[in-house]
């Protein structure tokens, strides 16, 4: 590499880590002129237009440093990567099965197609790679906390965290406790699991909140003529699971303020009595959620903040038993008795159960969550009720697949934005006889609500549970297989525990 190259390259990356992505572009695009078929440069530039999320021009850079540096492992895995990340899934993991021929001991090739392996639900061929990868490096944490992460998928906890252990002795990272809180959680180890899950926050994980407030953070300091403020984090189906400790806060201090995503507040408030409940103030700064707090009343200013996943931590207790039996959440009667005579009259009386089959965010990262179409057949081929689609997406395409595969029709509400209006989605879940989900918000907002819902998973759950039903939300009954992945199983308890919330109509 000449000196002038390296004098560039080296500019535009300290640019890019300090986050300063249009002056190391315009660097770069300065010089490309003299540089156009250098693979170096055109991964540079392919990593600049990524983190701009412009997918097209990033991947055709990266497509000429790809040509013209295919025995460089670096750029081989960058585009690579790129290429998983545009669903093109069976060429990444082509290009490096190509590199890997000529290297084979390369660690950058051997961890990145291990991961393609595991992201490709391949468990066992990630396993066997990184096996090989740790026959190499047996002190590099990253392998052990890769290897952990297979053993968690195979549903081998012990041997996950094993390895956990191991890398965490190599690295403190974030990362790595947060993973092993929730192999603790799993292994219903709560009090040590919850204490390390508040790893979560650490400042070296991108999607930590940073919070500009200039409190102290509650630690079990006690709390009479006390306010105090719980904070928001994580997605709002995350909120309403955490938020079933908030009326046990709030016997311990009857001054709350909850900060919340704003499509909950009005439901808070009707809910939770005097707690004084605000929407929250956030932006993202490079996908960090950033949140001010310049809304706050100087009258009822706190003493304390807690981040509201944080509560298990703190209010977590020893000989756990369920948090509430109905749902802690309130739907007025009137609203109730509105969406129940709705409902009855469009299914003529049947039984009536809402299904949802996937997040609205449905990701390539997070479609191996979510079931096949094809085995819902053993929920739809119940004789004799209704079902009522809860996708708050564009759900057409998949209505038609049930209908043509199944002949099953779904009720649509095609006047209620399922999306936002939590009000009303909630009372409607009140007026089901049930509801059937992956771990979705809408899972968490019917068993918040006190309905009952079936969660079905396809791996054992770290929530806490107590007779198989969870403690967090105890309308909740999950069900996940003894062996990972294991669908029809799942599908065939769900089947007849729907009979059996038949039997009790």
């Amino acid at each position: 590499m000449t000196s002038e190259l390296e004098f560039i390259l080296k500019k535009a990356q300290k640019l890019i880590r300090q986050k300063k992505i249009a002056p190391a572009e315009t660097l770069l695009l300065d010089e490309y002129k003299d540089w156009a078929n250098h693979p170096l440069i055109n991964m540079a530039l392919g990593e600049i237009f990524f983190l701009k999320r412009d997918a097209t021009r990033s991947l055709q850079y990266l497509e000429i440093a790809y040509e013209h540096g295919k025995n460089i492992p670096g750029v081989v895995v960058s585009f690579a990567e790129k290429l998983s990340l545009n669903d093109e899934i069976t060429r990444a993991k082509g290009v490096l099965q190509v590199a890997l021929l000529s290297s084979p001991c390369d660690k950058g090739l051997l961890k990145s197609y291990a991961n393609f392996c595991q992201t490709d639900q391949n468990p066992l061929e990630s396993l066997k790679f990184n096996s090989r990868l740790l026959l190499l490096f047996p002190d590099d944490s990253t392998i052990h906390a890769n290897i952990a992460e297979v053993y968690a998928a195979l549903d081998n906890h012990e041997k996950s965290l094993e390895h956990q252990n191991i890398a965490i002795k190599y690295d403190s990272g974030s990362q790595i406790r947060l993973n092993r809180a929730i192999t603790l959680l799993t292994m219903e180890k709560y009090q040590e699991g919850w204490a390390e899950y508040e790893s979560r926050l650490g400042h070296d994980i991108i999607s930590s909140p940073r919070r500009r407030l200039r409190i102290p953070r509650w630690n079990r300091q006690p709390l009479q003529n006390k306010t105090i403020l719980v904070c928001s984090e994580q997605g709002v189906g995350d909120e309403l699971y955490f938020s079933s400790y908030l009326p046990r806060l709030i016997e311990i201090s009857g001054r709350v303020i909850l900060e919340t995503d704003p499509r909950l507040i009005q439901l808070f408030k009707e809910s939770l009595g005097e707690i004084n409940v605000f929407p929250y103030s956030r932006r993202l700064a490079y996908e960090q959620p950033v949140f001010t707090y310049g809304w706050l009343p100087k009258s009822i200013y706190p003493d304390f903040y807690i981040d509201l996943a944080s509560l298990p931590h703190f209010l977590f207790e020893e000989g756990i038993k369920p948090l509430n039996k109905f749902g802690y959440l309130k739907i007025s009667k009137n609203t109730h008795d509105y969406w129940t005579k709705y409902l009855f009259d469009i299914s003529g009386g049947r039984p009536i159960v809402g299904l949802c089959w996937r997040s609205g965010l449905n990701t390539t990262d997070r479609q191996h969550w979510y079931p096949p179409l094809n085995l819902w057949e053993q929920v739809l081929t119940i004789p004799d009720i209704c079902f009522l689609s809860l996708q708050y997406d564009d759900d057409d395409e998949d209505i038609r697949f049930f209908k043509e595969q199944f002949d099953v029709s779904f009720i649509k509400l095609s006047n209620i934005d399922l999306k936002n209006d939590f009000k009303n989605l909630g009372a409607i879940c009140t007026a089901l006889t049930g509801v059937i989900a992956p771990s979705t918000t809408v899972a968490h907002l019917a068993a918040a609500v006190g309905k009952r819902t079936i969660i079905v998973e396809k791996t054992r759950t770290w929530c806490p549970r107590v007779n198989g039903l969870d403690t967090f939300l105890p309308c909740i009954r999950r069900i996940f297989p003894p062996n990972a992945g294991d669908w029809e199983w799942v599908f065939n308890n769900a089947r007849k525990e729907l009979n059996n919330w038949l039997l009790d109509e």
